[in-house]
């Protein structure tokens, strides 16, 4: 496999913005600009194709037009749809990920992405998005392990029998995966050692009465710094659904106003009142050796995340992980953290072959699900539309000879039926259906309103 294709070498890239996809008005590098300015810049797709308008005047070979809003948002989805229907090589070594998004209501998108282990080991490095294959994007309204059963057989076809499912472990999809293992029993059922972890810390710090003290006070601290002239030294926003992020921020914080309490040193040279100090974040004190204790817990987590996002599951994990523990371990609680992990990543590890490494980590689609959310927002509408298409394209390395097979293969007519077929009506199409069928009403926003004292 070329490691640069045939299209970047510097012989042939000014042709590239003169050469364009079949029956198309637009050359492959406006194309490619468009799709990397959405995905990973990132903007939006009507702020890359105003970028664009000014980026064509600098352009090798000007083009006496550029792409707009609706133009560009098209490409996206035929890239998109191709990376979910077109043919993949079939191997016994895929890993599959799954995982549902949660948008509106009860309505979920089951997620399935993957790729082969093989290749996933002569990276030796963590997975990337475009390391993925986007495997299924199915919207549901009810997420029970039969829908989810279908789906995985479904993608078989794509893939062959995957020798491994890794997943966070939810009931629905854990039901699923072992019906899928009775038909299917070289596969592997994997649980995702960051949820493993997040559920291990949980524990810790729901059993640690300084951890709420310590929330209840940062919280009101927080408050209280709004408005102050000491408003550099609040401490971050805590986010509900972060797992244990709140806890690597708040002991980083933490950590720096304790050091700026032992030399306070104004940033801007403009006078610190030491008792507003004391009075509003001296408190901090009283936590020395809980926030030594929770940054032991961090240390921990951090050095088996490392190993074994690179590593995964194998045969030998257990016994190289705990040397690289020994270190880092200095605490009651991050002994126990380590006891808790070891024996769970000997039980994943256990269905590994001699020598065969399996994934452990399914961050990478988390955070695939996240740049899907944030397209979804930026396109300025609620709950699933047609940009859930740009989430599998996303994954893809946009090329020409990529682009151009995309767009052989799939049409406008194509993305249509798809969305017709997958999502049916939008939530703002079902909006602008019920209100406008009503009879029209007096505009009340031009109303002149008498002023009542």
């Amino acid at each position: 496999m070329e490691l640069v294709p045939a299209e970047y070498r510097p012989e042939c890239r000014d042709r590239v913005w003169e050469d364009r996809p079949r029956g198309h008005h637009f050359c492959f590098a406006l194309i490619q600009l468009f799709v990397l300015l959405v995905l990973r810049a990132p903007t939006t797709i009507r702020g890359a194709s105003g970028a664009l308008c000014f980026f064509v005047r600098m352009l090798p070979q000007s083009p006496d037009a550029s792409p707009s809003a609706n133009c560009g948002s098209n490409w996206l989805l035929r890239l998109g749809l191709y990376e979910l229907s077109r043919p993949l090589e079939q191997a016994d070594d895929w890993v599959w990920i799954v995982d549902h998004s949660i948008h509106v209501g009860n309505v979920k998108c089951l997620l399935i992405v993957g790729c082969r282990l093989s290749v996933w080991r002569s990276q030796k490095r963590q997975l990337t998005h475009q390391d993925l294959n986007v495997l299924a994007l199915e919207p549901a309204e009810t997420s029970k392990s039969d829908v989810v059963l279908a789906e995985l057989e479904k993608v078989t076809s794509r893939t062959g029998v995957p020798r491994q499912i890794l997943s966070d472990g939810a009931s629905d999809l854990k039901r699923a995966i072992k019906d899928f293992q009775l038909q299917h029993v070289d596969t592997v059922n994997s649980y995702d050692i960051k949820h493993k972890i997040a559920l291990i810390l949980k524990r810790e710090l729901e059993h640690d009465s300084s951890w709420s003290d310590f929330i209840q006070r940062a919280t009101s601290v927080r408050s209280q710094l709004v408005h102050d002239p000491l408003t550099y030294l609040s401490p971050p926003t805590l986010r509900h659904k972060a797992r244990y992020m709140n806890l690597a921020e708040l002991v980083q914080w933490a950590q720096k106003v304790r050091r700026f309490l032992d030399q306070p040193i104004p940033p801007d040279d403009q006078p610190i009142s030491l008792g507003k100090l004391n009075l509003t974040l001296g408190w901090l004190r009283q936590f020395d050796e809980p926030v030594a204790r929770w940054a032991s817990l961090l240390r921990t987590a951090e050095v088996i995340l490392e190993y074994t996002r690179a590593e995964g599951y194998h045969d030998r994990a257990v016994e190289k992980l705990a040397l690289r523990l020994v270190p880092v371990t200095t605490t009651l609680a991050a002994q126990r953290m380590a006891e808790a992990l070891l024996p769970f990543i000997a039980q994943e590890s256990a269905a590994a072959k001699p020598g065969e490494r399996l994934l452990a980590s399914s961050e990478v689609i988390e955070s695939l699900i996240g740049k899907g959310k944030r397209l979804e927002a930026r396109s300025g509408r609620a709950g699933f539309t047609k940009v859930a298409l740009a989430l599998a394209a996303a994954v893809v390395e946009p090329t020409p000879t990529f682009i151009d097979r995309a767009f052989q293969a799939i049409k406008t007519a194509d993305v249509v039926r798809w969305v017709k077929q997958k999502l049916g009506m939008s939530l703002p199409a079902k909006r602008q259906a019920a209100l406008n069928r009503s009879k029209p009403e007096q505009n009340l926003g031009q109303l002149a309103l008498p002023f009542i004292n």
